[in-house]
This record gives C-alpha cells, sequence and structure tokens, in this order.
C-alpha cells in the first residue's frame, strides 16, 4: 500500500479530500445527512484538525472519544466515531496512505458505550389525541393526516412530508419553490383507486404496498379532507403531494412541521418526551395492534440493517 506522498498529512487534509474526491462516499449521501455530517467534520477540524495522522496513535483516539463522551452525549460521540471510521476507511482506500490503515484498525480496538434503549413509545390513544387537537383546535387537518400516516402505516417524518433540497441536488420533482425542490414525501399518485398505496420509504428506498382500508385512522382523516363520510373511492385527488402546510399549500419545511407539532402534542396532553419520531418506535411489528397490512420488499440493505439493529438491540440488554 501506497502512502510515502502523504507523509506528515493532518487530519484536516484528509477531510478536505474525503469532501472533494469524486469517488468519495460524502458525495453520495443524502443531503440532509449530508448536512449533519459536514458538521461533525467541522468539528473535529476545529478540535483536532491540525494533528498529523502519523503522530495519531490508539492512545490518542481514546482521549479524544473520552473526551466526547465527557460531554454527556453518548449517541454524539459514536457519531464522531463513525466520522473518524468512515475518513480512515476512505483514506486507507482511495488514497492508499498506511496511516489511515493503521489507525482504521485501531479504531476497531476503541470499546464503544452504547446508548440505553429508548424506552419511551407514542401510544395509539396519543396518536389519535393529536389528530383530533390538529384538526379541530389549531386548524391545521394537514398534521392530523400526517400523524395517522405515520403511526398507522410505520412511517418515518420525511417519508410523509418529503423534503426541500437545493435544486442541485439528485432527484427530479415538479414541485419547486424559488432554489429549491421537494423530493420523497408522499403522493396523491402513490394511491391508486382501490385505496392501495405503494411507496419507497427509508434511505436505502425499500418499497412498501398497504391497503389504506385497514387503516382506520387514516380513513377518518381522508374522509374528513374530502369532506365525505362513506365511499372515498374516485374522491381523492390524483396528483401533488399528500401533505401540505394549511397555510401557504406548499409541502411543509421540515422545521416548522416539527415546531407545529410540538404545539399540537403539548395541547393534546401527549409527554414532552415522546416526539414525532416515536410515531415508530423500535422494534414495533407491522400489521400489528393499531397498525395497518403493509407488505414491504425487503433488499440486501435492509436485511443488513435489521441485522445491525438487532445486534445492537443484544448488546443494550442488561
Amino acid at each position: 500500500m501506497g502512502g510515502n506522498s502523504a507523509k506528515g498529512r493532518v487530519l484536516k487534509q484528509l477531510i478536505d479530500c474525503y469532501r472533494s474526491d469524486p469517488e468519495s462516499d460524502f458525495l453520495k449521501l443524502k443531503y440532509h445527512v449530508r448536512k449533519n455530517h459536514d458538521a461533525e467534520l467541522n468539528r473535529l477540524i476545529e478540535k483536532h484538525g491540525g494533528a498529523k495522522l502519523p503522530d495519531i496513535r490508539f492512545r490518542t483516539l481514546t482521549a479524544w472519544y473520552r473526551g466526547w463522551l465527557a460531554d454527556g452525549k453518548i449517541a454524539t460521540a459514536r457519531s464522531l466515531v463513525s466520522r473518524l471510521r468512515e475518513l480512515f476507511r476512505f483514506g486507507r482506500s482511495m488514497l492508499e496512505d498506511r496511516e489511515c490503515d493503521r489507525l482504521f484498525k485501531d479504531l476497531g480496538k476503541l470499546k464503544l458505550v452504547s446508548s440505553p434503549p429508548r424506552k419511551v413509545a407514542m401510544t395509539a390513544e396519543h396518536a389519535r389525541a393529536i389528530c383530533k387537537v390538529a384538526r379541530e383546535h389549531f386548524g391545521w387537518p394537514s398534521i392530523a393526516l400526517d400523524q395517522a400516516l405515520q403511526f398507522e402505516l410505520l412511517l418515518g417524518q420525511k417519508d410523509v412530508i418529503g423534503e426541500w433540497v437545493p435544486i442541485g441536488e439528485p432527484g427530479k420533482s415538479d414541485v419547486v419553490q424559488e432554489n429549491k425542490k421537494w423530493l420523497r414525501g408522499l403522493r396523491w399518485s402513490d394511491i391508486d383507486k382501490n385505496l392501495i398505496l405503494r411507496h419507497t420509504v427509508g434511505s436505502g428506498g425499500r418499497g412498501i404496498e398497504v391497503d389504506l382500508r385497514t387503516a382506520p385512522m387514516v380513513l377518518e382523516e381522508l374522509k374528513t379532507l374530502v369532506a365525505e363520510d362513506d365511499e372515498l373511492v374516485g374522491l381523492l385527488p390524483c396528483s401533488g403531494p399528500v401533505v401540505i402546510c394549511d397555510t401557504n399549500g406548499l409541502p411543509w419545511s421540515t422545521h416548522e412541521f416539527r415546531r407545529k407539532w410540538r404545539l399540537v402534542a403539548k395541547d393534546a396532553g401527549v409527554p414532552d418526551n415522546v416526539t414525532n419520531r416515536d410515531s415508530f418506535p423500535a422494534g414495533t411489528v407491522r400489521g400489528g395492534p393499531d397498525r395497518a397490512k403493509i407488505s414491504e420488499k425487503y433488499t440486501l440493505k435492509r436485511i443488513d440493517y435489521s441485522l445491525r439493529m438487532a445486534r445492537r438491540k443484544s448488546e443494550n440488554a442488561p
């Protein structure tokens, strides 16, 4: 393996290469994931950017990790270790840097502290209360519809409301506002005339299929939307985003949706430690109580993710 030309390379230089190299996995990340990783890389530069790779030893990595843990944020410390692992993997493979190869192996020796398993879950009562308060008290039926879809269909927030990204990011969209476009969220065209919803979800884009007639909360909100008590067939829109902001008619921005969802949840009596992401608690069984009947296309990436989650769960077990 090469690396002589990289003699004396400092961590900041490695990060700069990782950010700019056309073969780097960093450039393949989704926009908001890349932004989050970027912030963590900036933190590494601020604290340790001048460290020369040959001078970074296992003891050094251990000290950095313990320093991050001292802030009391286990997840943040693990995430920073993950950024280092990606950097060193890139350096040893794409730059053929011997020091990166050594440091990648050293990181594997670190004993990481696991975050305690999150035991908070949203109940069906919470979800119904949020739907009712959003619709009847605040006049925000879009938040009610989103909550029903997330809870009964076990969807992530972005899988429902989508996300706004810069025009130059990958992906096509007919929903554009100034220099941004809307991607990923549910569209009316995802629902056929028999109320079967087909959608790709998650970062891996796996496909799901669900009969909305098995989702009573969703049906209730859809009937409210079209002012119909019985049959929905033929009454739903044919195109456009399913969940749009009640004040501007555009898909929600993530920040504004979360802010207003919290207002609704608080008024609905939902505990402050229950968040919107708890609509899909870890370990929930598809098709279980209060959940719609969902079929899912499993990919190798999804199977690998499931195995990693199961391994993490076993590590957290008492």
